[in-house]
């Protein structure tokens, strides 16, 4: 009995509601909320509308595609490295190594990851490798840094949903391309075109990256493909499509297994469509529908110097929707959805396949009285491996001086769903796993002086409960239970100043204790300090980026050498006397830890000294 609706029933009820009302122009990339002000950040990600970020409750973190495209990062995972609370742990120092992130303490399953608002964790193994997905695709990313389960289900440690690049619908071509080469054989290129023929926008971009790693049998080669189109219809409509390819290889030379004599050659394939389609309905009242296909394939490879044997296949299909109905006043709103995902994965240690699905409704409310804007959300999913979860959250925001303080506080339950492989796995899973749960609580604020200088601070702890750790007393060989408590507590913030003449600075930091449930003993191997420091100065057509990176690993592991910085540091040059009319071309320059530091966290995961790169790129 399939466990999942018929692809051809989500597509009939998807044609159906494209045909019966009018469109809309916009997707989720925030747009201006009614009664806000067109200069006020806006963030989707806290109640999945468009929502002031100085009226959310919790401590969302925005980066947009300008920091982006100011610093010397290829991929979401570099990226999100410098965001405090957020610890990205890569598996080596070379290009394209494998990343994944974990927010304030928590373990890198409960952080759910979304691009498009298609999940991107696995079925079987609930985490994202962020090396894959490309800069180039990317407009901003919104980090919702604790419990966002009453807007998005899974995720006590937070959300990571990163929003795609929209057509350019100033011209009917436009486009980039850019070129680099590096230290260890090092290339990466990229072109993008993008624009609008009539009534719909349409953006093409290709990504290739490859690089020969920091020692033998560490090759890297990523190829990603990515195209959007949009068909707009008035001012109040909008139906769009949207297709995602990526494709990574990384050879892994496992230097703490020299006896074996082989590497480890990683391959994942992953591809998606989503089909979207928004209607305002009224001045005040709107629809969302969408529809997704999503397949992934990984393998891994033992290679000898004489022979390669297969160490194992995975393989998923999943299949999903999602409806949102969104009532927007200039003091209100609100909106309620429904999100449903559905799919099964197929491991080569596994005799069979096994079916995964969920579905939830879920409703938001954000609504502001004087000084104050109130938020409230409720969710209620029902998943096939673990039953039930109800997910509340309540805050509010208090704006002491307009503009200028804000004081916000949170309390929120969150879940993360069990690993489809730990409740299915013939020999470890155990079918009576339950959902990770916490109740979080946060408090923080902000701080603007002179239009320049601007602070952050926020305070936060999760309670967490039915934590996942393995138990090799039940059953024949051992097997996952929910056995542990855990308590994360701590406190994150930047400090950052902007100056009209070009200049902008930044320094955040993060201080993290994860304790023991029951022994209040300290976990090893959680960082318990994180900095980020960075400065940028443009002037005139060059610009110099600085950007480094403190971790203290609070290591288990003897040979760990960090609580040191590692700076790199980029200078990009449009080049001056070109006509407008040519375009704009432009070199960079890039030098990875720019101080050759000795930093290492562990002996299987290698880190590079100094290398550098450099390239040319081309705006039309």
């Amino acid at each position: 009995m399939k466990r999942h609706p018929p692809p051809d029933l989500v597509v009939g009820i998807l044609l159906l509601l494209l045909l019966s009302a009018p469109l809309r122009a916009d997707d989720q990339t925030p747009t201006p909320a009614a009664g806000s002000s067109p200069r006020e950040e806006l963030v989707f990600t806290y109640t999945r509308q468009a929502t002031p970020q100085s009226d959310v409750a919790a401590n969302i973190t925005v980066i947009t595609r300008e920091e982006i495209e100011k610093y010397p990062v290829n991929n979401a995972g570099e990226v999100l490295q410098y965001v405090p609370g957020v610890y990205v742990e890569f598996n080596g120092g070379s290009p394209g190594s494998f990343s994944a992130a974990s927010i304030q303490g928590s373990e890198p399953r409960h952080v759910s990851v979304y691009q498009d608002g298609v999940p991107l964790n696995l079925l079987a193994n609930p985490i994202t490798d962020l090396s894959l997905l490309p800069v180039a695709n990317i407009e901003r990313i919104e980090v919702y840094q604790g419990a966002a389960s009453s807007a998005w289900g899974s995720g006590l440690g937070g959300v990571i949903n990163i929003i795609t690049r929209e057509p350019n619908l100033t011209k009917p071509i436009t486009g980039e391309l850019s070129g680099s080469y590096g230290d260890f054989n090092t290339m990466r290129g990229r072109a993008t075109v993008s624009g609008l023929v009539e009534k719909v926008g349409y953006l093409v971009a290709m990504t290739h990256e490859q690089s020969d790693g920091i020692m033998p049998n560490n090759d890297y080669r990523q190829d990603a493909a990515y195209a959007k189109l949009n068909y707009y219809a008035g001012t109040s409509s909008k139906i769009g499509f949207t297709y995602s390819y990526d494709e990574g290889r990384t050879e892994s030379p496992i230097p703490v297994w020299p006896r074996q004599g082989f590497w480890d050659d990683n391959f994942q394939r992953r591809s998606y469509e989503r089909l979207l389609f928004e209607t305002l309905l009224t001045d005040h009242l709107s629809l969302t529908v969408e529809g997704r296909h999503q397949e992934v394939t990984v393998s891994i490879d033992d290679v000898y110097r004489k022979r390669t044997e297969r160490y194992f296949d995975y393989y998923q299909k999943s299949f999903g929707g999602s409806t949102r109905l969104s009532y927007d006043l200039e003091r209100n709103r609100f909106l309620a959805g429904f999100d449903g995902d559905w799919g099964n994965y197929d491991f080569s240690q596994y005799a069979q396949s096994y079916y995964s699905g969920n579905w939830a409704f879920y409703a938001n409310d954000t609504f502001e009285v004087g000084r104050f804007a109130f938020n409230g959300g409720l969710r209620y999913d029902k998943n096939l491996d673990f039953g039930s979860q109800i997910s509340p959250a309540g805050g509010v925001v208090f704006h002491l001086i307009d503009q200028v303080v804000l004081l916000r506080g949170q309390v929120a339950h969150g879940f993360s769903a069990p690993p489809g492989s730990w409740v299915n796995d013939p020999v470890w899973g155990n079918k009576d796993l339950k959902a990770e749960t916490a109740m979080n609580y946060q408090v923080g604020g902000e701080l603007k002086l002179f239009k320049v200088l601007k602070l952050n601070l926020n305070l936060f702890r999760a309670d967490v409960d039915n934590l996942l750790r393995f138990n090799p007393k039940l059953g024949q060989y051992g097997k996952y239970e929910n056995i542990a408590r855990a308590t994360r507590r701590g406190i994150e913030g930047r400090v950052s100043a902007a100056f009209d003449w070009g200049l902008g600075l930044s320094f955040g930091g993060s201080f993290i204790d994860v304790r023991d449930g029951q022994t209040d003993e300290i976990i090893e191997d959680i960082p318990r300090i994180l900095y980020d420091a960075s400065a940028s100065y443009t002037y005139k057509w060059m610009t110099h980026s600085l950007i480094g990176r403190y971790v203290f690993n609070n290591s288990s592991y003897p040979e760990t050498k960090d609580q040191v910085f590692v700076f790199d540091y980029m200078v990009k040059a449009n080049l001056p006397f070109i006509p407008e009319c040519a375009g704009k071309p432009s070199i960079f320059f890039t030098v990875h830890n720019l101080f050759n530091t000795n930093y290492l966290y562990r002996n299987v995961f290698p880190q590079a000294g100094r290398w550098v790169e450099g390239g040319v790129s081309y705006q039309f």
